[in-house]
């Protein structure tokens, strides 16, 4: 509903607009409430009560009685993604001993909630990391650094026949996850709390294209863990043109990544587009790589196809980032 204000002269210095009733009605204000006016980056006001904030310190109350491990820990991951900084877990009786281990596990899963009281029938988490502290630019840094190291270990542990590397790099995925449901929370966050907006000096839709980039890395993350699983299925002993050619495919896909990647940080438009172009050569190779497997490997031909697919894929997920960046850098 989209309501027009005519804006009053008072004591012949204070400018004041009207509230709607009924939103005034619906918020339970009362006269001498306080309300937030936060200013945003598009020039516009939004108009918020002072306690919707402590409402958005966002307490979510959960009944855990009928829960199994695995739904528990699915329903806390969306809970924390949501943007809710404590979390009450009760249960009708006694927490089951499997669910309060599916609690511990969703804290080392996460970055953030730790249990701050317990009882026989209930948990109660907190969020104990300040978005100010460790920001969603903070966190997508080092997710594209985790992410990168896994694909180059990734493609080493194939080209040297490597298996513990592999399982290694299987394991670094967590991390990947970790820090995507972070910066997801954070753009939740920013969304519901005009205040934190200010706070952090961050535009929605930078908080957004952050969000958008974290899911990106996050699935070239699966790529590179998807390799290093195919490795651990191939048979020993490659010709050097096949491990030449895989590992050339790999360097032009990381390229892409590197520079689709500082694009996105610096706003470099010219940047942007040109890893964008680059992606033409790695689908060259690509198919090139496709059709020598199937005419001289035929053992290995599934695992070598699907080493050789989330290579490509790792180049063409780099070139969503630079859309990612265009669209961001046109729109401000």
């Amino acid at each position: 509903m989209i309501e027009t204000r005519k804006v009053q002269l008072t004591g012949g210095s204070t400018f004041i607009v009207s509230l709607p009733k009924p939103w005034v009605t619906d918020k339970e204000l009362k006269p001498g409430d306080p309300v937030v006016l936060s200013i945003q980056s598009d020039g516009s006001i939004v108009v918020s009560p002072e306690r919707e904030f402590e409402k958005k310190a966002n307490v979510k109350e959960m009944d855990i009685s009928k829960e199994s491990p695995t739904s528990l820990i699915r329903s806390l991951i969306g809970t924390y993604m949501a943007g809710y900084s404590e979390i009450k877990l009760e249960a009708k009786g006694e927490i089951k001993p499997e669910l309060r281990s599916a609690i511990m596990q969703f804290t080392r899963m996460v970055i953030g909630p730790e249990i701050i009281e317990e009882s026989n029938s209930r948990v109660i988490l907190k969020d104990l990391i300040d978005p100010s502290e460790f920001s969603q630019r903070k966190g997508l840094r080092r997710m594209y650094l985790i992410v990168k190291k896994m694909h180059q270990d990734a493609i080493k542990a194939f080209l040297e026949n490597d298996e513990e590397l592999a399982k290694d790099v299987i394991s670094r995925d967590t991390d990947c996850d970790r820090l995507f449901w972070m910066i997801t929370k954070h753009y939740n966050m920013v969304l519901t709390n005009p205040r934190l907006l200010e706070s952090l000096k961050i535009s929605k839709e930078r908080s957004l294209s952050y969000m958008l980039v974290s899911r990106t890395m996050e699935r070239i993350g699966d790529h590179a863990a998807r390799i290093a699983e195919n490795t651990l299925m191939l048979s020993d002993g490659f010709g050097e043109e096949l491990k030449n050619g895989i590992k050339k495919e790999s360097e032009l896909a990381l390229e892409i990544m590197e520079e689709a990647s500082e694009a996105f940080f610096e706003e470099n438009l010219d940047d942007a587009n040109h890893s964008i172009d680059m992606r033409k050569k790695l689908d060259k190779i690509n198919d090139e790589l496709m059709k020598n497997i199937k005419e001289e490997h035929r053992e290995d031909v599934a695992p070598l196809s699907y080493i050789i697919e989330s290579i490509s894929r790792t180049g063409s997920y780099a070139s969503d980032i630079s859309e990612i960046s265009i669209n961001y850098i046109m729109s401000s």
